[in-house]
């Protein structure tokens, strides 16, 4: 790598978290954002897709855990334009297929070959007798075909968690290395949201991945507070200490001047994985 290209810096659009990451996030790589539920995962990686819009970039949002509409619904509010996100919707209850919108819903790979010559009338029918099982490997298929189309620079699957759990595959832990290993190569800056790992298990993702941000939601005797940790970046140095981190209607916004209350830092340094 040249010195050239290891200044390259992909933008969050939020400029603390930038500054944690020393300009951004090093294009072109796979990373982790991890979180418990209500963390604000989903809400920031569209915030990173956001910021590659605005810089004239391709952006792909991989919907597994909720479907477009709710995501819509949920960053209306923001005073985002979704609109030039791409969504492809591959839950298995997907049952429409439209190339006319950013939206697009896949029930399964095998059915995607034969829709893209199919006619408007066959589509139906066709999705009617396509399998509606979701693998590691046929993300990875429907994925591959997507690139073939269109030459994206970010994508975010939300999520990683929901993707194990309904392929349960005897063989998950090389599917995900493979789907890592496919992402890396495809040379785009993939945000993979999972939930925050067993400390006690070995996630594949964990150490494959390039990067892993962490969104922590404390509650603490007085109130909730939320900050983002750099539990790990490879290749560039980092910020290692906790910032506090709010949900705003202009979306999330993280203060990288300031350490996290003493109160929520002692709970999180309880946390088993965390501060590691």
């Amino acid at each position: 790598m040249t010195a050239k290209k290891a200044e390259l810096r992909a933008s969050t659009g939020i400029q603390g978290l930038d500054k944690m990451l020393k300009g951004g996030l090093i294009p072109g790589r796979p990373y982790v954002l991890s979180g418990g539920t209500g963390s604000g995962r989903t809400t920031l990686g569209m915030q990173i897709l956001q910021q590659g819009v605005r810089q004239g970039e391709r952006a792909l949002f991989v919907a597994i855990d909720e479907p477009p509409g709710e995501i819509r619904e949920n960053v209306r509010y923001l005073g985002w334009d979704v609109g030039k996100i791409r969504i492809l919707d591959v839950h298995p209850s997907a049952k429409a297929y439209s190339k006319r919108v950013s939206m697009v819903e896949i029930a399964a790979q095998r059915a995607v070959g034969s829709l893209r010559e199919a006619k408007d009338d066959a589509r139906a029918e066709a999705l009617k007798q396509a399998s509606p099982d979701l693998t590691v490997q046929s993300l990875q298929l429907m994925l591959s075909q997507e690139f073939k189309e269109f030459r994206y620079s970010r994508v975010v699957i939300d999520s990683l968690t929901t993707l194990k759990r309904l392929s349960g595959d005897q063989e998950i832990n090389m599917g995900i290395m493979s789907l890592l290993r496919f992402l890396s190569e495809a040379n785009l800056t993939c945000l993979l949201i999972t939930d925050v790992a067993d400390a006690t298990a070995v996630e594949p993702e964990a150490f494959i991945s390039r990067g892993e941000i962490r969104l922590h939601r404390i509650m603490t005797t007085s109130k909730v507070e939320r900050c983002v940790t750099i539990e790990k970046m490879r290749g560039t140095a980092h910020d290692t200490v906790p910032r506090p981190l709010t949900i705003t209607r202009e979306g999330i916004k993280v203060e990288a001047g300031r350490k996290v209350p003493k109160a929520a830092l002692t709970m999180l340094q309880g946390v088993p994985g965390s501060l590691r």
